[in-house]
C-alpha cells in the first residue's frame, strides 16, 4: 500500500508538473498573442502613418505647383491698372497742347508703377556720390578725377541696379573715379 501511495503519488507530482507546464505554455501563449496584437497594432498605424505621409506629400506638391502657377497674381493684378493707364495715354491724339499733358500721363505712370514694384519688395540702389562696393555696384568705365575725394567713389550711374527683398537682382553700372 506504501508503494501504491508513493505511486500515486509520483503520478500527482507528474499531474501536478504537467498542469504546471500546461499553464505556463498557456501564459506563454497569451503573452505571445498579446504580443501578436500589438505588432499587428504598430503595423496598422505604420501602414496609415505612411499613406498619410504620402497624401501629405502629394497636397505639399500640389500647393507648390499652384503657388508657382499663381504666385506672381499678388504682383501682376495691380500692375493690370498701369496697362490700362499706358493705353489711355496712348489713346491721346498728338497736337501741341497734348505734349505736355502726355508727359505729365507718362510720369504718373512711372510713379505708380514704381509704387506698385516698391510695395512688393524692389528698391533702387542708390549709387551716384557714394563709395564704389562691387555687391551693388557694376564698374564698366573709369574716370579720372582730380579730386582725391572722388578717387573710388561712383562718379555716375550709366543704368539703374534694383535689389528684391535686400538682394541685389540687378547691379547698378556705374563710372568710378580714378586718380589720373
Amino acid at each position: 500500500m506504501l508503494e501504491e501511495k508513493g505511486i500515486k503519488k509520483s503520478k500527482v507530482k507528474k499531474a501536478d508538473k504537467q498542469a504546471e507546464k500546461i499553464k505556463d505554455k498557456e501564459l506563454k501563449d497569451t503573452k505571445v498573442d498579446k504580443q501578436a496584437e500589438e505588432i499587428k497594432e504598430l503595423k496598422d498605424k505604420l501602414i496609415r502613418t505612411q499613406a498619410e505621409f504620402e497624401n501629405y506629400k502629394k497636397r505639399s506638391k500640389l500647393e507648390l505647383e499652384e503657388m508657382a502657377k499663381y504666385g506672381t497674381q499678388k504682383l501682376i493684378l495691380p500692375l493690370i491698372s498701369v496697362i490700362d493707364n499706358f493705353e489711355r495715354a496712348l489713346a491721346i491724339k498728338s497736337d501741341e497742347n497734348s505734349k505736355d499733358k502726355y508727359y505729365a500721363g507718362v510720369e504718373m505712370i512711372h510713379k505708380q508703377f514704381m509704387e506698385i514694384l516698391c510695395a512688393n519688395g524692389l528698391e533702387k540702389i542708390e549709387a551716384a556720390g557714394n563709395d564704389f562696393d562691387p555687391s551693388f555696384h557694376q564698374g564698366v568705365m573709369n574716370e579720372n578725377v582730380e579730386d582725391d575725394e572722388l578717387v573710388n567713389k561712383v562718379t555716375d550711374e550709366l543704368q539703374k541696379g534694383y535689389m528684391l527683398n535686400k538682394k541685389v537682382i540687378r547691379p547698378t553700372m556705374v563710372k568710378i573715379g580714378t586718380k589720373g
